[in-house]
């Protein structure tokens, strides 16, 4: 049974990888697992623990440690290969480190040019692959001096965070400092972009000894503007021209960047001049998007992953039903009331509803995908309308009252 050093493993991918013919020992940060699972991580770590070969806590930031820990482990373990599937913050030093131990799954270049939007977006540019006009300031104070090159409305978004924190459809430079506020404490480079008008989707992709297989293809409903967070995914719609041309351009761009081996979600708007890339990362789709893979067409996409760090192939049927997470986003306030919640979770179709909140708590605005008010997983619809109207009964359901 291999050796695998990982980092940032979730509960279900030890499971899995013991499947697969792994023996994992696993690297976390406390810290992480806080932003991750709040009051909750404690416990969660404890579970990791219990469930990995071995188990070591690290400070992500400092990035000494973070390498020695990993180095550490690697000796004595004898591991043969290390692996980061999880946040991408903390993704590059991981393969950095794999790749001067000679054991790196993916090379560290091919995680920087998928994760790193600003890498991301001048890999396509020199390829020319997926035109998208952009511009890049190394502040976001500097974003003001750039829009005389673009037509508003556009896109900026931070280059190095992730679940859609920062990203803002910018209609006016008067937005600026309000952005930069919600920036937080980041202080890397940003970039604006052109706005891609289109429906869009996500292809969620496995790589195995460089073959990249689509598993499939994701539509993507978006909230409210000016921010681009999902109030919902379907996945299991029938295949399209539209989304094959999707899926290829996701692979071409796997390809420009060296990509080896395991997951990757890849947003793509399809335009009227054709699909253009988002973002890409090198790992599974987030927002429960394995869920309703496993749903939708009875395939376990993170059983899959281990297999494809075995060398071996699997993708799921073409047949199934349609699955569909549907978030919920209440006015922002003190929770007074709510209601709805038994007789929603009592419909057949409920596959799970979280609502993580109670009287006395406050919802917040909903800004990116962090500060979503909760969500229902579907199962079992026949097609996206039929889901779409069933996730409407749902809502219809809760009432939620806010001061």
């Amino acid at each position: 049974m291999p050796n695998l050093v990982m980092v940032m493993p979730y509960q279900a991918y030890l499971e899995k990888a013991r499947a697969e013919g792994f023996r994992v020992t696993a690297l976390w940060d406390a810290t992480e697992a806080r932003r991750l699972f709040g009051a909750g991580a404690p416990e969660y770590l404890r579970q990791v623990e219990a469930l990995a070969d071995g188990f070591r806590l690290v400070d992500f930031a400092d990035r000494a440690a973070y390498a020695d820990a990993i180095r550490a482990a690697v000796r004595e373990t004898g591991a043969a290969q290390v692996w980061h599937v999880g946040s991408e913050e903390s993704m590059l030093l991981a393969y950095d480190v794999a790749d001067e131990l000679g054991k790196a799954v993916n090379s560290p270049r091919s995680i920087a040019l998928l994760n790193d939007k600003l890498a991301m977006r001048t890999l396509l540019r020199d390829k020319g692959i997926s035109a998208v006009r952009f511009a890049t300031a190394d502040h976001w104070t500097g974003v003001a001096d750039l829009l005389a090159g673009f037509e508003l409305p556009v896109v900026v978004k931070p280059a190095a965070l992730s679940a859609s924190r920062g990203v803002l459809l910018l209609t006016d430079p008067a937005q600026l400092p309000a952005w930069g506020r919600e920036l937080g404490g980041y202080d890397g480079p940003v970039l604006v972009e052109e706005y891609l008008r289109g429906p869009e989707f996500s292809v969620e992709t496995m790589t195995v000894r460089g073959e990249h297989h689509v598993v499939g293809v994701t539509r993507k409903l978006l909230g409210p503007l000016p921010h681009f967070v999902e109030r919902g995914h379907l996945f299991g719609e029938p295949e399209t021209p539209g989304t094959r041309q999707v899926a290829a351009l996701a692979v071409d761009l796997l390809d420009a960047a060296g990509y080896q081996c395991g997951p990757a979600h890849t947003e793509v708007v399809l335009t009227e001049d054709g699909p253009r890339i988002v973002e890409s990362q090198a790992r599974l789709g987030g927002d429960k998007i394995p869920d309703l893979i496993a749903l939708a067409r009875g395939f376990d996409v993170k059983r899959a992953m281990f297999a494809a760090l075995a060398g071996r192939t699997s993708l799921p049927s073409q047949d199934g039903s349609v699955a569909h997470i549907a978030y919920f986003s209440f006015p922002a306030g003190k929770l007074e009331r709510v209601s709805g919640l038994d007789e929603a979770r009592a419909l057949a179709f409920v596959h799970a509803l979280h609502f993580p909140f109670a009287p006395g708590d406050v919802l917040p605005e909903t800004v990116s995908s962090k500060t979503r008010h909760g969500f229902v997983i579907l199962a079992g619809s026949a097609d996206a309308a039929e889901a779409q109207a069933r996730a409407d009964r749902v809502r219809a359901l809760l009432e939620v009252e806010v001061r």
